[in-house]
């Protein structure tokens, strides 16, 4: 029994002096308080769902230890659900069973499993398409084995896509990802596209080397984003921007410039070691510049998309170099919301909009029958969207951790991964992997 709080639906007016009854893990009854209530665990609190981090990629076994340092530190910044566009090995569904069952503390998580891409995918673990029948096999597999979504990526043939956007909705699955090369958007619907891949590309071809640039968001005329966001809502299309990823890229074009975020203390030092052998960064003040102008100009296009009736959903991807888990999704709202000129928009977008794309009437929400994930807030909460990091109590499908609770255990993990033997052992490990990676390069 949650007492005595006032329930705060982002986007949706506040339910003063209500009782929350969590069951089993899921809301079973909410109602005005009584007397006979349970005392409040936090008098005058607001309670309000978790984020949602809608674009996540969880880190492999190899880099021992950080599956349940990433899930903690979801926790830490409240964060209570998330989904992996992407696995990067087969233990992400291990990882997801331990969770669930309690075993490690982490966030409710989803899961696409491998990608779909072409034959010469850049992402180790891909399912490798190369015609429709390859992929509607592919998509029967990613259901059978609890994938809860379908990745594309960029290299994915036209039929194998077209074929495995079918597939998908017989199976109940939502198609995510990057708009692949071959196909042009006009022919796409019922698709959440990741990034700004496709966009700028209605009358043009992408380009050969990129997923896209930010030079051709910039370009893109008042005429060509009224033309696309006509397609998008015809079409329900919806987008998940990640402008903190590329923010927090630039970090390691100029450190000085782009300095890393807090959170980076959380992590082991080897992670600046294996960033860029995931991803380049911007070389030059011109290139830097270019995705600067870009990031501000899908800042515009995503405000222009929400009033043009478009989802636009929260994410972060993290893996991605100086992501941090859990923090990076508060920097994306802030993008969010000068996005929308709202902070509580940017929160209803990681919760109602994320929530009814991940896991339709479960999670986003307070409501009977939805999972109990929560946040419990000091009442002033709402006036700042930083405080929603200042959360009291966390709720995770009924498992209830106090602030103190987290914030000890992150401690005892940065005190494990910047110990002298995890560092040692772990730093020469990737620079092993670092120095195989850049002679791979050169040839």
């Amino acid at each position: 029994m949650i007492a005595q709080v006032t329930i705060w639906n982002p986007g949706k007016p506040l339910r003063p002096d209500q009782t929350i009854i969590v069951k089993d893990g899921r809301i079973a009854e909410i109602r005005p308080s009584r007397p006979d209530d349970d005392p409040p665990i936090c008098p005058d609190c607001i309670v309000m769902p978790g984020l949602i981090d809608a674009h996540i990629h969880t880190p492999p076994q190899l880099a021992i230890g950080n599956q349940r340092l990433f899930s903690l530190l979801y926790l830490k910044y409240g964060v209570t659900s998330v989904r992996d566009l992407g696995q990067t090995d087969d233990s992400i569904a291990d990882l997801q069973s331990d969770i669930a069952a309690g075993r490690i503390a982490g966030p409710r998580m989803y899961r696409c499993g491998p990608v779909l891409d072409g034959a010469q995918s850049s992402w180790p673990s891909a399912m490798r398409i190369v015609d429709g029948s390859q992929a509607i096999s592919a998509v029967k597999r990613l259901k059978a084995t609890g994938a809860s979504c379908v990745k594309s990526y960029t290299g994915l043939p036209r039929d194998a896509f077209m074929a495995a956007a079918a597939e998908a909705k017989r199976q109940g699955l939502p198609l995510v990802g990057h708009t692949p090369h071959a196909v042009n958007l006009r022919d796409v619907s019922d698709f959440e596209v990741q990034h700004f891949t496709g966009l700028p590309y209605l009358r043009k071809p992408p380009p050969a080397d990129f997923d896209y640039r930010s030079q051709d968001v910039s370009a893109m005329t008042e005429a060509d984003i009224a033309e696309l966001l006509a397609l998008m809502k015809a079409n329900r299309l919806a987008i998940l921007p990640t402008q903190a990823n590329q923010k927090a890229r630039l970090t390691a074009s100029n450190r000085q410039r782009f300095p890393p975020t807090e959170g980076l203390r959380h992590l082991p030092a080897f992670w600046e070691q294996a960033w860029p052998m995931i991803v380049a960064h911007p070389e030059g003040a011109e290139a830097v510049a270019a995705d600067l102008d870009g990031i501000a100009a899908e800042i515009a296009f995503v405000g222009k998309a929400r009033l043009a009736g478009i989802d636009v959903l929260a994410g972060t991807d993290v893996v991605m170099p100086y992501v941090i888990p859990g923090e990076s999704l508060h920097l994306q709202l802030a993008m969010l919301s000068e996005a929308f000129g709202n902070d509580e928009a940017a929160l209803a977008a990681a919760t109602a909009i994320n929530g009814r794309h991940v896991d339709r009437g479960k999670i986003g929400r307070i409501a009977v029958g939805n999972f109990a994930d929560l946040l419990i807030l000091p009442r002033d909460s709402r006036s700042d969207l930083a405080m929603v990091r200042d959360w009291r109590f966390l709720m995770v499908g009924g498992r209830m951790y106090q602030r103190a609770q987290i914030d000890a255990a992150v401690e005892r993990y940065d005190r494990h991964f910047r110990g002298v033997y995890y560092e040692t052992v772990m730093n020469a490990l990737v620079g092993i992997l670092a120095d195989r990676f850049g002679r791979d390069e050169s040839h």
